[in-house]
């Protein structure tokens, strides 16, 4: 399944811990495009490449832009064929998020609401310089900041996130 990076639809069996960006080195290595940092690239996991079976074989770079090179893959043509291919994990692979933080990925899709009001869908979650913000698709493309003075009730499994009422 090859999307677009930044697009991560919701599926609670699989996570997509990011895509294949540009490859990085001669030996297979590629740019991990996404928002899940380190989870599912430790050498030796086993993860999903275009839903096929995979392990890594090295990693480096950052939490925010990790470099690897998975099984298989042994030089920069190879990385460059997989580019766009999404890197997935089973759900159970990843730790449970600590109390009142949650994966990113299980925001996005979620309806955001204030009262009675639906005001759309999170369709990102975008990194703020003090804090996360929640990007909505509604018309404007609405910023909510995501602090619990604006976003008292996150509801993952109701895939519904409330937001004060009258902030919008």
């Amino acid at each position: 399944m090859r999307e677009r990076p930044g697009r991560f639809p919701w599926r609670p069996e699989r996570v997509r811990v990011g895509t294949v960006g540009r490859p990085h080195g001669l030996d297979g290595a590629f740019v991990v495009e996404g928002p899940c940092g380190w989870y599912g690239f430790e050498v030796g996991s086993r993860l999903l490449a275009d839903g096929r079976p995979t392990g890594v074989r090295r990693r480096a770079g950052t939490e925010v832009r990790p470099l690897v090179a998975l099984e298989g893959h042994d030089d920069r043509d190879a990385a460059e064929a997989l580019r766009g291919v999404a890197l997935e994990l089973p759900r159970g692979a990843l730790p449970d998020p600590e109390e009142d933080s949650w994966f990113r990925f299980d925001l996005i899709g979620c309806v955001a609401v204030s009262g009675d009001r639906e005001l759309g869908r999170v369709t990102d979650v975008e990194d703020g310089v003090a804090h996360d913000v929640l990007v909505l698709d509604d018309p404007e493309h609405t910023r909510i900041p995501f602090v619990a003075a604006l976003v008292p009730s996150v509801d993952v499994p109701g895939r519904r996130i409330e937001i004060v009422e009258g902030l919008l």
